[in-house]
């Protein structure tokens, strides 16, 4: 007689073997997916990752697999590169503006021009960090510079009213974008404003007149809330126009050094020039969460920026002062307070650096 036990037990070592098999199969084509998926986020690296693991499921004819995984760089230069955005990404306060781009028939008197209000103040600087990031990187596709100083969300989504020939923002988006880069956000908040009126009304000393934190202080925070989900759903809906695009977004420096420049020309109580940079840190870490939630990969230039403020010495300052006098009837340049073409130069490497070495917040 056959024993009942001997054949059973085959039966369990047949079911135990080909459960290992099946399991073996599963945990083999979760290291394959996350071979590829590491390709793609970590370039070169990736690739001979994704080889060797070929190799070991596949044997030695692999480079055909591995060479088709497209890196994350490989991926933000495929197509055009469209970077959006406001003064912070134009360039304001670098110079070198592009034509068109930095003119105000208004503000000009001459008798000839009466009755001409044509104007454009985007102010589009050939040292924008976008600029030279196109330039540093061979591109399958061209490059849209759509952003303008002074723009708000709203400029994205709508013609941008304030300057002449200005569509939104966001029209430049389509599936042949590979690259969309982005500074928003700072003047929803008002920070241009703010920045003003601390400079007129509580800077230079006075002892008498409040300073900007205990005028500003509440109100800037309770922007900041409530602009994160404004943000969110904007990148999102970036993502969504630009379905094959890498969307980064370059957060804000801080403007001041630390410690504070006794400078009169600043004009800003040193306490609210640490307060400002507070703010700064605080709605960086604000658009760093928004990122997160929507997908996108964020850029903070904070750490890039310490001890080149307004107030470091001479040649390595990288923001620019207060600059009395701007064009028309303005009572400060627009480009104070702002990166200058140094200030561009650390951008750009920040953002090239995150081209070929992607960090996620």
């Amino acid at each position: 007689m056959r024993d009942p036990g001997a054949s059973g037990g085959g039966r369990d070592r047949e079911r135990g073997a080909t459960g290992l098999e099946y399991g073996g199969m599963i945990a083999a084509a979760a290291l394959v997916v996350a071979a590829v998926w590491f390709g793609i986020m970590y370039g070169d690296l990736g690739k001979h990752t994704t080889n060797a693991v070929c190799r070991v499921f596949m044997g030695e004819n692999c480079e055909d697999t591995a060479s088709s995984v497209q890196t994350a760089l490989e991926k933000a230069l495929g197509g055009d590169y469209v970077a959006l955005g406001d003064s912070f990404a134009s360039g304001e306060g670098a110079g070198d503006y592009h034509d068109g781009t930095n003119y105000d028939n208004r503000d000009d008197w001459n008798p000839g021009n009466w009755g001409d209000d044509s104007h454009n103040r985007c102010r589009r600087s050939g040292s924008a960090y976008a600029e030279q990031t196109f330039s540093a990187f061979d591109f399958e596709g061209g490059f849209t510079a759509a952003y303008c100083s002074g723009a708000t969300q709203g400029d994205l989504h709508n013609p941008n009213d304030k300057n002449d020939n200005e569509e939104a923002q966001l029209n430049s988006l389509n599936d042949d974008t590979s690259l969309v880069t982005m500074s928003i956000g700072g003047n929803d908040l008002g920070f241009s404003k703010v920045l003003t009126d601390c400079v007129l009304n509580g800077g230079g000393g006075v002892a008498w007149t409040d300073g900007c934190q205990a005028k500003w202080n509440d109100e800037l925070d309770q922007r900041i809330e409530d602009l994160k989900p404004e943000l969110v759903a904007l990148y999102t809906e970036i993502r969504e126009r630009a379905p094959n695009a890498r969307v980064i977004i370059m957060g804000y420096p801080r403007l001041f050094n630390d410690p504070p420049s006794q400078e009169l020309n600043n004009m800003l109580f040193n306490e609210d020039q640490i307060w400002m940079n507070g703010k700064a840190d605080a709605l960086n870490a604000m658009l760093r969460e928004a990122a997160r939630e929507a997908g996108v990969e964020f850029i903070d230039p904070t750490q890039a920026f310490l001890g080149h403020g307004v107030g470091a010495p001479d040649g390595e300052q990288w923001i620019n002062d207060l600059d009395w006098g701007g064009p028309g009837l303005s009572v400060t340049d627009p480009g104070s307070f702002h990166p200058n073409a140094q200030g561009h130069d650390a951008m750009a490497a920040l953002l090239q650096e995150q081209l070929r070495n992607p960090r996620y917040p």
